[in-house]
């Protein structure tokens, strides 16, 4: 029988574990310290919610630019900065089994007709 993870209240996140990584890995943009952990945080809250957003809606470009632009060689904070802001926030919205099933899908564990 498989364990199901214990899922917060709804509309509640364990920020530190969801946005916060994020938020960090932005202010280390530009930054010595800054490595490919600090890009895969961004780049988890990017594909997130571009799985959970409407296709055409407003969060799931944001996504998308915020994706294409973590893929550039140079980062530019600046541009970052509003992109991650707009998504993490929408992110945080969001309730958490829809959050956990996305996180499954990209995962490639997604349970289907279970």
């Amino acid at each position: 029988m498989k364990k199901r993870k214990k899922l917060l209240p709804l509309g509640m996140k364990n920020q530190v574990k969801t946005e916060l990584p994020a938020l960090i890995a932005l202010e280390a943009v530009g930054q010595p310290w800054f490595c490919d952990d600090h890009l895969t945080d961004m780049m988890s809250v990017a594909m997130v919610c571009m799985v959970l957003a409407e296709p055409e809606g407003e969060i799931h470009e944001a996504a998308s630019r915020l994706f294409v632009e973590l893929g550039k060689p140079e980062l530019d904070a600046d541009v970052l900065r509003p992109l991650l802001g707009k998504t993490s926030v929408w992110l945080q919205r969001q309730p958490n089994g829809k959050v956990e099933r996305a996180i499954d899908q990209l995962l490639g564990t997604h349970c289907k007709g279970a």
